[in-house]
Order: structure tokens, then C-alpha cells, then sequence
């Protein structure tokens, strides 16, 4: 009789789970990188974080490097950002009390958040553009976040489908907007019973810069009924200087994370310019520098951006050392195909002349964020002008963090200053 000696699997597991115990701890080292100090403040944002950055590098930011086509990278990005988003604002609960409709308004898909049986807080409503870059982002990433404002401001929301670029250029983002804008004026007593003279315009991003051009176009006609205020969350607002104190910042100290950067700005507002930037990458290093202003434009864009000079005697980040602005790279080809567009409120509307006709406006800006500056500038100018203007630097923020805020104890406290804000303008309206 002969025994059967069978080999102990134990050894096998054991030696499967420690390579891939190594194999996690080797990828989660090389993908470690310190954040900057204030870059998020309680210790749960911090660590929260420390997972979601490396998780935007490895989902979108590194693979989006790798094609050789800008809109290859577009269309990675695009995908990237949809799904996780998908994971994020899992905690938001309406309690059946919004009820959510798509609607076409004029040709432009919305989705309309209406609190049940109309119970509202106010007769008022918010129309928010979403962010991305005019070429990112649709309505359903912002979902949740539109959502709960809808619920805890027990207000009107209407969230704006609007083509992205490249497919659609320049001005098409803010034709779609305008439209749907003028079926809620038009409409909205009937259809949702509310006053039309207290709707509050809200964007993030490029979503603000398309919130701003709007505002600023119903204020030149002179449009009746006017808006009830404006609120600006990180909005991208020019094209004409990337070598502000925050972009040089970034550049310096957070060049790398998964951030807006300002190579990405010069691609996507260069789609929305309608420049085929599968064409014309090697212009972005120009650009970088302002080398894609012309001499002809320099002295209006210097006198816009004025207040630049006070930032930067004023703001250290945490006494980090500020690299001065490097040598500018002229492009004849990159100013020649960017004039039309640099100066022209309606593509950058830090540019308008005259801003005294607007509504009360909010502008929130974040320290860690490239697009800091633009926004301190204009609620500046804003400011300047007679604009009742309320500015929330985030010190501890970052550029999208709003698309964290069920996660992040800073996000979420900006939704609740936002909310408040918000609230305070639609009810002050006086008739």
C-alpha cells in the first residue's frame, strides 16, 4: 500500500499574496506625492486626497499623455471623468423631494430639478452651466452636486446641456445657453410659477466664463427682466496672460498632480477657438509664455490685468517662492490666429471695458488653482465698477473641488456659502 503525498497549496497562496501585496505597495509608493502645505486643510481631506489625486493620475492624466492626437486625449479625458464621476456624491439624498425632468428648451437639453408639488423656499430659480473646459463635462457629472442645491436651497434648478468643442465652436457652448435662458424667461412663470426677475446665473470653470459672457451680454442690451445675481465658481475668464502669479505657482509646485494645468487650458480653449490643435500643438510652448499676444493688444491687456501687480506683492503661498516670469516665446502664427479672440469679452470676458451694469455678483476662487488670479482680478474690477461683490478665496481649495463635495469637508462647506449667497440675492430682489 503506497501513500500519496499531496503538496501543501498553503505556500502557493502565501507567495500569490505577497506579490501582490509588494506589487500594491510598489505602485502605491511611485505614484506617492507629497501634497503642498494648505493644499486641503482637516486631516480627512488630506487623506482623502492622497487617493483621489493618484487616481486621477493613473485614470486620465498619464493615459491622456500618450496620444498623439489632442482630440484623442479629449476623448480619453471625456470618458475618464464620466465614469468616476459616477462614484462620487453617492451620499446625496433628496428624500423624494426634487422631482428631475429632461426637457428641450429652444433646441438645448436641460435637466430641470423642481422641488414636489412646488414647495419651494422661494419663487426663484438657478440656471448652472457646468465647467470642463467648453470640450469636457455634461450635465449628469454635476448631478449630484446640482441636486442637493436644489434640495437644501428648496429652489428651481435648471442644469444646461451644451455642446462641447471641438464639435462645436466658438460661440456655440453659449448660443445653446442663451437659448435655453430665454425659454426660462419667456415660460418660466407659466410652466414653474416662478418670478423670472429672481433667477440667479451660476457656472464653474468654463462654465463661469459662459455664466459671465451671458451676464454680460443681457447687461449691453439692456435685457429686461435682469438677472438676480451671478456666481463665478473658479471660472476661466481669459486667455491673454498665462504667467500669473498662480499659474506660476503651479508651475513651480504642482506641475505633475492631476490639477488643471496650463497645458490643458491651451488646448482646450484653443478647441473652443476653432483651431485644430491636432494641427497645431506645437504652438502650445508659445502660448505657455503669452507668446501668442501681440504687440498691438499688450498695452489693453496689461490694463486689464492690472491688479495682477497687487497679487503679487501680497500673495506668498505660505511664503513658497514665486519663480518670476520666464522669457515670452513670440508665435507670429499663434497671435495672428488668437487676435480675434483674446480681447473679445465674449471668449474672454475679463476683457469687457465697462462692467458697472451687472448684477451682485459671487466670485469664488481657490489658492491651489491656475485660474485664482483671472478670478480675484475681476471681482476686482467688479468691485471697482459699483457690482455689489462678494469674493471667497478658498485658501485651502482646489481648482473642481465642488465635484468632491460629498467628500471633502472644504468643498462642501463652499456649497454651503454658495447656497447662502445664492439664497440672500434671489430674496433681496426688490420689484
Amino acid at each position: 500500500m503506497s501513500l500519496k503525498l499531496e503538496k501543501d497549496p498553503l505556500p502557493i497562496k502565501y507567495l500569490v499574496i505577497g506579490i501582490v501585496t509588494i506589487t500594491l505597495l510598489t505602485t502605491a509608493y511611485s505614484l506617492y506625492k507629497p501634497l503642498p502645505d494648505g493644499f486641503t486643510v482637516s486631516k480627512w481631506d488630506r487623506a482623502v486626497m492622497h487617493i483621489v489625486e493618484p487616481a486621477l493620475r493613473v485614470a486620465y492624466y498619464y493615459p491622456s499623455h500618450m496620444f498623439s492626437k489632442a482630440s484623442s486625449m479629449v476623448q480619453w479625458t471625456r470618458g475618464a471623468l464620466n465614469l468616476l464621476s459616477k462614484s462620487l456624491g453617492l451620499m446625496v439624498n433628496t428624500h423624494g423631494q426634487i422631482d428631475i425632468k429632461w426637457h428641450v428648451w429652444n433646441g438645448t437639453p436641460v435637466k430641470v430639478y423642481q422641488p414636489i408639488n412646488n414647495k419651494t423656499a422661494t419663487n426663484g430659480a438657478v440656471i448652472f452651466i457646468h465647467g470642463g473646459g467648453f470640450a469636457l463635462g455634461n450635465v449628469e457629472m454635476y448631478d449630484s452636486l446640482v441636486k442637493r442645491m436644489a434640495f437644501e436651497m428648496r429652489t428651481l434648478f435648471i442644469s444646461i446641456e451644451y455642446r462641447l468643442s471641438p464639435e462645436t465652436v466658438f460661440p456655440g457652448g453659449i448660443m445653446d445657453c442663451e437659448a435655453a435662458i430665454e425659454h426660462l424667461f419667456e415660460f418660466g412663470a407659466v410652466q414653474f410659477g416662478i418670478d423670472t426677475s429672481k433667477i440667479v446665473i451660476m457656472g464653474d470653470s468654463a462654465g463661469g466664463n459662459m455664466a459671465t459672457v451671458i451676464a454680460q451680454r443681457r447687461a449691453a442690451r439692456n435685457a429686461f427682466p435682469k438677472l438676480a445675481g451671478q456666481v463665478l465658481i473658479y471660472p476661466l475668464l481669459q486667455m491673454a496672460d498665462l504667467q500669473t502669479v498662480s499659474y506660476r505657482y503651479f508651475h513651480s509646485r504642482l506641475n505633475g498632480y492631476a490639477l488643471v494645468d496650463p497645458e490643458s487650458v491651451v488646448y482646450y480653449y484653443m478647441f473652443y477657438a476653432g483651431i485644430n490643435m491636432d494641427e497645431k500643438a506645437y504652438l502650445v510652448p508659445s502660448v505657455i509664455s503669452n507668446g501668442h499676444v501681440s504687440d498691438s493688444l499688450k498695452s489693453e491687456v496689461d490694463k486689464m490685468m492690472e491688479y495682477e501687480h497687487i497679487i503679487e506683492s501680497t500673495r506668498t503661498y505660505k511664503n513658497h517662492s514665486i519663480p518670476c516670469r520666464w522669457p515670452v516665446r513670440p508665435s507670429f502664427e499663434a497671435q495672428q490666429l488668437m487676435e480675434p479672440f483674446l480681447n473679445n469679452p465674449d471668449f474672454s470676458p475679463l476683457m469687457k471695458k465697462d462692467v458697472s451694469n451687472l448684477p451682485p455678483t459671487m466670485v469664488v476662487t481657490c489658492e491651489f488653482d491656475i485660474l485664482r488670479d483671472e478670478g480675484l482680478i475681476y471681482a476686482h474690477r467688479l468691485e471697482s465698477s459699483g457690482v455689489p461683490t462678494t469674493t471667497i478665496n478658498y485658501k485651502n481649495g482646489f481648482h473642481a473641488m465642488l465635484n468632491f463635495h460629498s467628500e471633502l469637508n472644504e468643498a462642501s462647506n463652499a456649497v454651503y456659502d454658495i447656497e447662502r449667497w445664492t439664497l440672500n440675492a434671489i430674496h433681496t430682489v426688490r420689484h
